[in-house]
């Protein structure tokens, strides 16, 4: 009898919070807190509930990145109080949570949208599990280009390098003028960030997601080769005591005429711009050798859990006007990101967000847009791949190679034969 009662008991608390949910205010939990990031959040949500009022959803920043996102969710769906849609990462990140039962599918609300015709097919891939949409891109950053000081290069006589070739020689130029030729930063993303374009210039478009589907092993010759190049160009180009920065500081270094060039992601171009380093004026951008036609791309995707109908109704009227042309660019603008949806007419950006745009719509038409590796890879290959990649950066000595390689294969069998890999 006292289990019946405190069965009843658990069943009341249960309905309250559902009720709580559908009855109070609709969130979207996100973890842009500051600067450009938050301006589009927060111009995106005004967007959104100007196009719905009767669906207005309110922003909860969840302090941290998409891994403290992660541990607020699972917490969340333990005590039944998700919110209506939060800001998730693509490919593994979704998948955690569908496989658990706790999202909820996208398929009408993206046929309505039409992803299929406004998405490139390499985002596609990454926002959908066994076919069907879990994510609604929103949120798109290239990671495959080069900045460089307009400033350092015209003193220099030099020119934007087209090959791996030109790139070692314009270090050199740089490093002989007193310059540091290529900026880096510590952590374990930079650097593998990095690596996409030497992976991508040996293994090609095919060989990227077969290494990504674990077919194509970390002990093959493709990866040491891969591994070879980017030792003998980017890791010799990279300026001294780089692992000791952050990304900022090491922009700061080529603000302040210290650093040539700079492989970062787009976002920091809205970084110099608030620094009063002016595109085109004062800094421009180039394709990583072995990357021009191809676009390698981070993005983020609002996600919709599972819940009560009028609160999957405000979440699903606000991923629409999030996906819709206007809703991109209005976030898009503020931030300093590209919008996944090529529809967006490209003169909302400055003339490097336009570059930007341009090599997103040509790589789709050619097939050629690639979604971060580290998304792509089971979790805890993924994550080794980063720590090994910095450490190689650092001391690419051949025991490090060695043990790169031993360290990541290891896991990668460990990942199949627990059927840990999909075909993204």
């Amino acid at each position: 009898m006292r289990n019946l009662k405190w069965f009843g008991v658990a069943l009341g608390v249960l309905a309250g919070a559902s009720a709580a949910r559908a009855d109070g205010p609709k969130e979207l939990w996100h973890y842009y807190a500051a600067g450009s990031e938050k301006a589009g959040i927060e111009a995106l949500i005004a967007f959104a509930n100007k196009q719905n009022p009767d669906n207005q959803i309110v922003g909860k920043v969840i302090p941290g990145n998409a891994v403290e996102m992660r541990r607020q969710l699972q917490t969340a769906f333990m005590g039944n109080t998700p919110p209506a849609a939060y800001q998730s990462s693509m490919a593994f990140e979704l998948k955690t949570f569908v496989d658990s039962g706790k999202l909820h599918d996208l398929s009408e609300t993206w046929a309505k949208i039409k992803g299929d015709e406004i998405f490139p097919e390499g985002v596609q891939r990454v926002v959908k599990v066994d076919g069907k949409p879990y994510g609604i891109p929103y949120d798109l950053s290239l990671i495959n280009n080069i900045f460089y000081s307009k400033a350092i290069f015209e003193k220099a006589g030099l020119q934007p390098p087209r090959d791996y070739e030109g790139l070692v020689a314009v270090c050199d130029k740089l490093r002989a003028a007193g310059v540091e030729p290529l900026g880096n930063a510590g952590g374990p993303f930079w650097s593998l960030y990095n690596f996409y374009a030497p992976l991508v210039s040996t293994v090609g478009t095919e060989g990227y997601y077969k290494i990504a589907s674990g077919e194509l092993g970390f002990d093959t010759p493709e990866f040491r080769k891969a591994l070879e190049l980017y030792r003998d160009t980017m890791v010799k180009c990279y300026a001294k005591n780089w692992s000791g920065k952050t990304w900022t500081q090491t922009a700061d270094d080529v603000v302040n005429g210290n650093t040539g060039m700079f492989m970062m992601g787009a976002w920091a171009a809205a970084y110099f711009k608030q620094a009063g380093f002016a595109p085109v004026e004062k800094f421009d951008v180039f394709p990583a050798p072995g990357t021009e036609g191809k676009a390698i791309f981070q993005m983020d995707a609002f996600a919709v859990p599972e819940g009560p109908a009028d609160t999957l109704e405000t979440a699903e009227k606000f991923v629409i006007s999030a996906a819709s042309a206007e809703g991109q660019a209005t976030f898009a603008v503020p931030k300093g990101s590209l919008a996944p949806n090529v529809t967006v007419d490209p003169s909302i950006y400055d003339a490097v967000g336009a570059k930007f745009a341009r090599q997103l719509a040509d790589a789709s038409k050619a097939n050629a847009v690639l979604p971060n590796l580290f998304f792509l890879l089971p979790t805890k290959v993924g994550t080794e791949l980063g720590v090994q990649l910095e450490k190689f950066a650092i001391d690419p000595s051949d025991s490090n190679e060695s043990e790169l390689i031993s360290t990541l294969e290891s896991l990668r069998q460990e990942a199949q034969a627990e059927g840990a890999y999909l075909k993204w």
